[in-house]
């Protein structure tokens, strides 16, 4: 998708290390205001590295570091930094106020001894200086943005009384209770069903256009990037291995290896007059 304003987010050149093994080699790409980009590969190309890098959370409890490149975030003042060259005090503002995330399974995520309203309110205290009354209002009004039904009752609720898609609409009320200007969420929809999947994925185009957050989609699904995506970014091995827009990557793909994803998605009738399933290609197979 074309774009002419400046980019809410460019990532130049990221490389990350864990020791001797780079998990993410010299990657770049833009992302816009009110746009949707799915980064997307299989396990282990790199995708939810360049995530966390971004939240600058790689270098948290793991032994990743960023050796190069640059993320640079346009503020809402129009001043452009360089995540990688914060404090980490400065990242914990960053986290939440400006950017957020979903990550890929709510019911770990999501701590078990508090109820949600709790934890959506303790994230809006620590970062918008509200007071717990004000922040459990503030909790209530994203429960019913994120259409949670009967959302004061599910407010005083456990995680482990909520279904996985009442538990993920719970990390996205969560994701948006700053309102960030970006919001990643790492494979959002992977441990529903696919008639949740469908609803979830539903109402995060619904809340973007309400928003008008950019997004950032982590998935292996290619039936999720086609359902939501603007700009596609394909990774394989650490590395970018082609990007553009969803009807180019879907229509034109270039390279082996995006076309091997796309022919990986199940067709209904593809298998019409076969009397023995078939086996996938490899890539690099002659």
């Amino acid at each position: 998708m074309a774009n002419s304003d400046p980019p809410l987010l460019s990532v130049r050149e990221l490389t990350v290390t864990f020791d001797a093994f780079t998990a993410v080699d010299r990657v770049s790409f833009d992302l816009h205001e009110g746009q949707t980009l799915a980064v997307v590969g299989e396990s282990g190309s790199g995708k939810s590295v360049t995530a966390l890098s971004i939240m600058r959370l790689v270098e948290l409890g793991t032994r990743g570091r960023i050796t190069g490149g640059e993320i640079l975030f346009r503020l809402p003042d129009g001043a452009v930094i360089d995540l990688i060259q914060q404090s980490e005090s400065v990242m914990r503002d960053m986290r939440g106020n400006n950017i957020s995330m979903i990550f890929q399974e709510p019911l770990t995520s999501l701590n078990p001894v508090y109820t949600v309203g709790n934890q959506v309110a303790e994230a809006v205290m620590l970062h918008q200086g509200l007071d717990r009354a004000e922040a459990m209002d503030r909790a209530l009004e994203v429960f019913e943005l994120v259409r949670i039904p009967e959302a004061r009752q599910r407010l005083g609720e456990y995680p482990h009384q909520l279904s996985g898609g009442m538990r993920q609409r719970v990390m996205i009320a969560m994701a948006l209770s700053c309102d960030p200007t970006v919001l990643i969420a790492d494979e959002p929809t992977t441990a529903l069903d696919v008639t949740i999947q469908a609803q979830i994925l539903g109402l995060m185009r619904e809340l973007q256009n309400e928003t008008n957050a950019a997004v950032i989609i982590i998935t292996h699904d290619m039936g999720v990037v086609a359902e939501v995506a603007d700009d596609v970014v394909v990774m394989n091995q650490s590395r970018v291995v082609e990007q553009g827009s969803v009807y180019d990557i879907f229509e034109r793909p270039a390279e082996p290896y995006t076309r091997a994803l796309l022919a990986s998605v199940p067709q209904l009738g593809s298998m019409a007059g076969r009397d023995e399933p078939a086996r996938f290609d490899l890539v690099g197979e002659a």
